[in-house]
């Protein structure tokens, strides 16, 4: 199980894209990959898009309400980080419910080290089922904002067990 402070700390250390303009899946995956490089992080784009873009021939990570979470386990990391974008337009993701995406949580997990991004997708995917979590999140104007939201959601759904 992944602790508060674990959860606080990775959602500080995120990238937050406050304006996806991208209106499909595989424009929205190139571009938060590439706005988080320009933030610092460190990947091979190339390589990281495509092992997401098989991933998700194989089955979608559009779980529908608007919401989707892309991951992909790679070399590219040595740490999970999280990446975050929304889209106020809402973009074609294919998403299981088949309607417009807003809200996108990807996860880049280092090969080998699964067992936090698995408490990691548990826990936002219990944050996602909150009825307000996209709605709040959407209104941020700011990346601090956002990660303000983000960490309060995270704790009242900690703190519920």
């Amino acid at each position: 199980m992944i602790s508060l402070n674990e959860a606080t700390k990775i959602i500080e250390g995120s990238y937050i894209l406050l304006n996806l303009k991208a209106s499909n899946k595989e424009e929205a995956i190139s571009e938060m990959l590439i706005y988080a490089e320009s933030k610092g992080l460190r990947i091979n784009i190339d390589k990281t898009i495509n092992f997401m873009y098989k991933k998700e021939e194989i089955i979608t990570s559009g779980l529908g309400y608007g919401v989707a979470f892309p991951h992909v386990r790679t070399s590219e990391v040595e740490e999970d980080k999280l990446i975050f974008a929304i889209s106020k337009e809402g973009l074609n993701y294919y998403a299981l419910d088949n309607k417009p995406v807003h809200l996108l949580t990807m996860f880049l997990t280092p090969i080998g080290k699964s067992e936090k991004y698995l408490n990691l997708l548990s826990l936002f995917t219990k944050v996602s089922r909150l009825s307000m979590y996209t709605v709040l999140l959407l209104e941020s104007r700011k990346e601090e904002e956002f990660k303000n939201k983000l960490i309060s959601m995270v704790k009242d759904i900690m703190e519920d067990k």
